[in-house]
């Protein structure tokens, strides 16, 4: 049973980030650099000081005031809030809905707390409607990472299944998905496909797109109802991926990603087993090849296979992927398929019909389905329903 419901402020319950980023601009401009929006957007959400290093970092300003930057914001700020209406649609509605049905009602914020409560009193919320406010001075690591809201579920005494979050940006749906919870997303500042691909379980336009609910069993139902993925998204295993559109044959594909699944089998670490793999993958977003190899350990255990190197190399690049193609290279005849532990690990990211080509140094090829090596893998019981 849902118990809680977490907002992010900036995005999500107020219209403030175009604000952050004009008063960011002005204050660049003040260091004589003229900046545009796309160069504060993927700070956004991640709290102030982030906001303005992050930037500072990114073209090169070397020591960089945060405290002057920080002064220059809140002066220009509460000037800028005081004079535009800052309220995003369905923020009232759906604070009082929850508030009526019984559950909690917190806001967790990367912001300062000047900042939070300003935002709270610019868009006119009754601060006897939430039970909590939670801002990025209250904790030491802020989003992505997902103290601020594991700290929520302290407080609240709730386990991460009891509450939902709604945030609009990669951080914060990252923050939220690092503490466990269901988060829907909007699309207030990234698009959709950005959303589902940072972890979103939902997404909608704003929270005036969530429907009216009477009780806490009727939110879990308008919650499942939401909880589909866009038309453009493929469920890979358990993660809703938007495919690109190919640029070239399968063909030519396929023969890049033997290439690299054979460089990669070259570098393999197997000084015990003298077993050499290599794997590539294609993902299904990017169209990117990424590969890795076997990399083994004195504690048999810690050895880490090539199929599975390969997909935490995407993983590193992309934080969700989806494998269109999956190459695996040996010096065994007939060609090796992966192990058991990778089919149930490769199954997290693949399509049944994902396919999967084994090659031997000899050239034998041989070409599977993914369901025709693992037809019933293990997934989450929230995802079932999904597939």
């Amino acid at each position: 049973m849902i118990e809680a419901l977490l907002f992010d402020m900036d995005g999500v319950l107020a219209d403030s980030e175009d604000v952050s980023i004009t008063i960011g601009r002005m204050y660049f401009s003040t260091l004589g650099k003229n900046l545009e929006r796309k160069d504060f957007e993927p700070h956004l959400g991640c709290g102030e000081r982030t906001f303005f290093e992050g930037v500072a970092n990114d073209i090169g300003i070397k020591n960089f005031s945060y405290l002057d930057a920080s002064r220059f914001f809140k002066e220009h700020y509460q000037e800028m809030i005081s004079k535009i209406n800052i309220s995003l649609p369905g923020a009232h509605r759906i604070i009082e809905n929850a508030k009526k049905a019984g559950m909690k009602v917190a806001i967790a914020s990367s912001a300062p707390k000047w900042k939070v409560y300003e935002n709270i009193k610019a868009i006119g919320i009754d601060q006897s409607l939430l039970d909590l406010v939670v801002t990025g001075e209250d904790i030491v690591r802020n989003k992505p990472y997902g103290d601020i809201y594991q700290l929520c579920l302290i407080k609240f005494g709730l386990c991460p299944d009891q509450v939902v979050v709604f945030e609009d940006s990669i951080g914060g749906i990252k923050a939220a998905k690092n503490a466990k919870a269901t988060v829907v997303s909007l699309t207030t500042t990234i698009d959709s496909e950005s959303a589902f691909s940072s972890g979103a379980d939902a997404v909608i336009s704003d929270l005036s797109a969530f429907p009216d609910f009477s009780s806490k069993e009727d939110f879990t139902r308008k919650l499942d109802e939401i909880c589909t993925p866009s038309s453009d998204c493929i469920l890979y295993g358990a993660n809703f991926i938007a495919p690109q559109k190919r640029k070239v044959s399968d063909s030519i594909l396929e023969k890049n990603a033997i290439d690299a699944a054979w460089k990669a089998w070259d570098n393999s670490y197997s000084p015990y087993s003298k077993f050499k793999v290599g794997a590539a993958i294609v993902s299904a977003r990017t169209g990117r090849i990424y590969s890795g190899t076997n990399v083994e350990n004195s504690s048999y255990g810690g050895t880490i296979c090539a199929e599975r190197s390969a997909v935490l190399s995407a993983i590193s690049a992309e934080a969700v992927v989806g494998i269109d193609l999956l190459v695996i290279v040996s010096d065994d005849d007939p060609p090796a398929p992966p192990c058991a532990i990778c089919r149930q690990f490769l199954s997290e990211f693949s399509r049944p019909d994902t396919k999967v080509v084994l090659q031997s140094k000899n050239g034998i090829r041989v070409e599977y389905k993914f369901s025709d090596l693992l037809p019933y893998p293990f997934i989450m019981p929230a995802m079932r329903k999904q597939r």
